[in-house]
């Protein structure tokens, strides 16, 4: 029963599959006087539309996350005025510690840290920084010196304390300036992006055959 079931089911998606493809992939080419285009051509073009479409509404959705969802954090560093380590505070402090979105930023970095600053990396690079100019002295003059092997900075979301360099909170307020990024703004951008997508895909055929008429014109002229 199981294994009929299965092949059902795979029957559906193949013939699903089949009626995408031939609908809102498959191509009809009308007939060109002065050149020969592909079908195939056609509809690679017709998928790197809809590619840039997609990355348009991907980049749109992360532009909301970043500028609400992070940017809340970024603006609560400055509005605790956590500028320099002795005034930094943790995820707790914060009150983001049970944050999944923000600890996973902090965790794996990214742009967040060309603004957010960690007390305990600063200070472990610091170190790092130490050990290998005395490793580089100590092997000096060597003719095939050994390379310094640096350990990885282990991010422990718990205890790190974070704060934005006084410098650069009005830069990282304009970067995480949360104006006009909403979600009606995001399904606007991604219906404006989806009408122009299905609007380029289908006028492709059209634009070639207008090119080829043109082409005809100019020829018997």
């Amino acid at each position: 029963m199981l294994n009929i079931a299965l092949s059902g089911n795979q029957s559906l998606f193949e013939e699903l599959w089949e009626y995408i493809v031939e609908n809102y992939f498959s191509v009809d080419l009308p007939y060109l006087e002065n050149f020969t285009v592909k079908s195939n051509a056609l509809v690679s073009i017709r998928m790197v539309i809809i590619g840039i479409t997609i990355g348009i509404i991907v980049a749109s959705i992360s532009t909301l996350y970043s500028k609400r969802y992070l940017g809340d954090f970024v603006r609560k560093i400055v509005y605790e005025e956590c500028f320099d380590k002795d005034s930094a505070k943790t995820l707790y402090d914060l009150g983001y510690l049970k944050s999944p979105g923000v600890r996973g930023a902090v965790k794996t970095g990214g742009t967040l840290w060309r603004w957010v600053r960690c007390v305990e990396e600063d200070e472990f690079v610091t170190e790092i920084n130490k050990k290998r100019e005395e490793f580089e002295e100590l092997h000096k003059g060597e003719k095939k010196p050994p390379k310094f092997k640096a350990p990885e900075f282990v991010r422990d979301c718990n205890t790190m304390h974070f704060y934005i360099p006084k410098e650069k909170t009005y830069a990282a307020e304009i970067k995480f300036d949360k104006q006009g990024a909403n979600i009606g703004s995001v399904l606007l951008v991604s219906l404006a992006a989806l009408i122009l997508c299905a609007f380029a895909c289908y006028i492709v055929p059209d634009a070639i055959k207008l090119v080829d008429n043109f082409i005809t014109v100019v020829g018997r002229g």
